[in-house]
């Protein structure tokens, strides 16, 4: 015996629309991505490509780039207390207070989008505080994606860095480049100086241990000495295992 069937049209919650066959499907996949969010947290020294790296993972794999840098940014901008506090220690190449930090990205991780859709982490955490700080308030990684570069190299990248004043990207020069037609309007930062770049990476080293210790089941690492695009790559194959793996397991 044949059983005949046939899809009948879906209602969204907004009136008088109606979605036929194809737009059901969008739906209800959307509804199963939304249900198992995903979320990793980049890592490596000042210049190593997070922002970038970020901004790719948050348009191929639909999550949420929240970068702890522009968060303090907006803080300067708006000129609040913690604002004003933050712009003397990002002039000075100082890293901000972990009890500052973790509240700032605490309040955004508690925000809808980033419950729903799964997050990139971007300079945050960064010490071994933070990132119990961030486990006691329930938020847990799936995975730490390190981006291991070459010192010189770093160095050569800190100094060729440009930021774009009116979107705040930054690029690089060399391995980054900008579009020509934005070229006359790019700044070179307070903090992307020799000397401060030197300091950070002091900071840096003293802290990395603790931290990839804590997470080293969680691991990711990844060559970052090419140029952006081969990097990418080579990390998208693992992201995308990752998140097979992870709708897998929920299943």
């Amino acid at each position: 015996m044949h059983v005949a069937f046939s899809i009948v049209p879906f209602r969204t919650t907004t009136p008088n629309v109606i979605l036929g066959p194809q737009g059901l499907f969008l739906v209800l996949f959307r509804l199963y991505c939304s249900g198992h969010p995903m979320n990793l947290l980049i890592f490596g020294a000042p210049g190593c490509g997070k922002g970038s790296v970020s901004e790719a993972l948050e348009r191929d794999f639909g999550l949420l780039h929240i970068s702890a840098g522009e968060l303090m940014r907006e803080e300067v901008e708006k000129g609040t207390p913690v604002g004003r506090r933050v712009a003397a220690l990002m002039n000075e190449g100082s890293l901000i207070p972990d009890k500052v930090i973790v509240d700032i990205m605490v309040k955004r991780l508690r925000e809808p989008d980033a419950r729903e859709k799964g997050v990139v982490l971007d300079g945050f955490p960064r010490t071994l505080s933070q990132a119990q700080a961030l486990t006691e308030n329930g938020f847990e990684i799936d995975a730490m994606v390190f981006i291991n570069v070459d010192v010189k190299l770093l160095e050569e990248r800190c100094l060729q860095r440009r930021m774009d004043p009116v979107t705040g990207r930054i690029y690089n020069l060399k391995s980054d480049p900008p579009p020509e037609s934005i070229m006359g309007r790019l700044l070179i930062r307070s903090d992307d100086t020799l000397e401060k770049h030197q300091r950070r990476m002091r900071i840096y080293r003293e802290q990395k241990s603790a931290l990839m210790k804590h997470y080293e089941k969680l691991i990711i690492e990844v060559d970052g000495n090419p140029p952006l695009p081969v990097v990418y790559a080579a990390l998208h194959a693992k992201i995308d295992q990752l998140r097979k793996a992870k709708r897998k397991s929920k299943l």
